[in-house]
């Protein structure tokens, strides 16, 4: 009987689905301790589980582990009670905190096992693990986590637990107090955090914002994926602050200044330049030239059968400057080769 006590109360620790009920004693041998806990028949405690020989109409709490044993008797624990106890206890606790630490421990369907410094073991799901999804769950595993009290279920004793609620509330603190301090002209760091057609976005101290390709570079010529990839530190211009919906409008090229405010400094008629083909159209082929200067080589300049490979570089002659296009006139000589 005691190696299936021992295996019904480990299932019962795991499950800990049962009530605490409170019985009373009314009879106690060597080995067992009879309780009358309101059912038709008696239940019957181990005596070594109580630690102590109680008395006669003693009142201990018990939870049942298995209704009925061939015996006839139900199967008790106090150590499951007391376990439950003790369970309420630490989720009352952890319920008034709102903020646990625990260390992740297993892999699971739908999120992870944690175990918590308090003892108990309580639910992360997937989707509250971090604000990115998780691509690579097995990296997670025994990594010590800080995390927010979702939901306390006490009738299927069960606790979720959110780290990227935690990481949300804490984003948002850190939002607000970044809007305070930052101007408009700021220049400031941020993290690249994703890259679409249209332009970067970028976390400046837990503020959003977007360089759109616009605002990519003077010349017009550089698309969002030439200058930067997602994880880069990258310093931009902030445009605008939109306080109410908490967002920056941003400049990569801003950071430096115009060159069209210089250009007869940098590019005269007749000089020799060398620049990259980055795009190519029925009026001729544009080049990325030095100082971020869009240049254009009309389709007329370049001899028959000549065709410039993308994103190679090559000698030009520069022959005017097109100040109301914002652009570098281009043409082509014999000499030329590729780099």
């Amino acid at each position: 009987m005691e190696g299936e006590f021992a295996k019904l109360l480990e299932e019962s620790f795991k499950k800990l689905n049962q009530e605490v009920i409170t019985g009373t004693v009314v009879k106690v041998t060597d080995r067992e301790v009879f309780v009358d806990f309101g059912w038709k028949s008696e239940g019957v405690v181990p005596l070594k589980e109580l630690g102590y020989r109680p008395k006669v109409g003693e009142k201990i709490e018990v939870c049942v582990v298995e209704p009925e044993t061939e015996e006839g008797y139900a199967l008790l624990s106090v150590n499951c009670a007391r376990s439950i106890k003790e369970w309420e206890r630490i989720a009352d606790e952890i319920e008034k905190k709102g903020v646990v630490k625990g260390r992740i421990r297993q892999k699971v369907r739908g999120g992870y096992k944690v175990q918590l410094e308090e003892g108990i073991t309580v639910f992360l799901p997937m989707s509250q693990v971090d604000i990115m999804p998780v691509t690579k769950p097995d990296e997670w595993l025994d990594r010590e986590i800080e995390a927010k009290v979702l939901s306390v279920d006490r009738k299927r004793r069960s606790v979720v637990i959110s780290r990227r609620k935690l990481l949300e509330e804490e984003r948002a603190k850190k939002r607000k107090e970044t809007l305070k301090r930052l101007k408009e002209g700021d220049i400031v760091e941020g993290t690249v955090k994703n890259i679409v057609d249209f332009g970067i976005f970028v976390d400046v101290d837990g503020v959003d914002g977007l360089v759109h390709k616009s605002d990519i570079s003077w010349s017009g010529l550089k698309t969002p994926f030439d200058v930067a990839k997602i994880g880069d530190r990258i310093k931009v211009k902030i445009k605008k602050i939109e306080r109410d919906k908490e967002r920056l409008v941003l400049s990569l090229k801003d950071v430096n200044p115009d060159p069209w405010e210089r250009i007869e400094e940098l590019y005269t008629p007749g000089m020799e330049v060398e620049g990259e083909v980055v795009k190519e159209d029925k009026r001729g082929v544009w080049v990325y030239l030095p100082h971020d200067v869009a240049g254009f080589l009309p389709a007329e300049s370049l001899p028959k059968g000549v065709r410039l490979k993308y994103k190679h570089r090559y000698k030009f002659i520069v022959d005017k400057i097109d100040k109301e296009n914002r652009r570098v006139i281009l043409r082509w000589q014999e000499e030329t080769r590729q780099k």
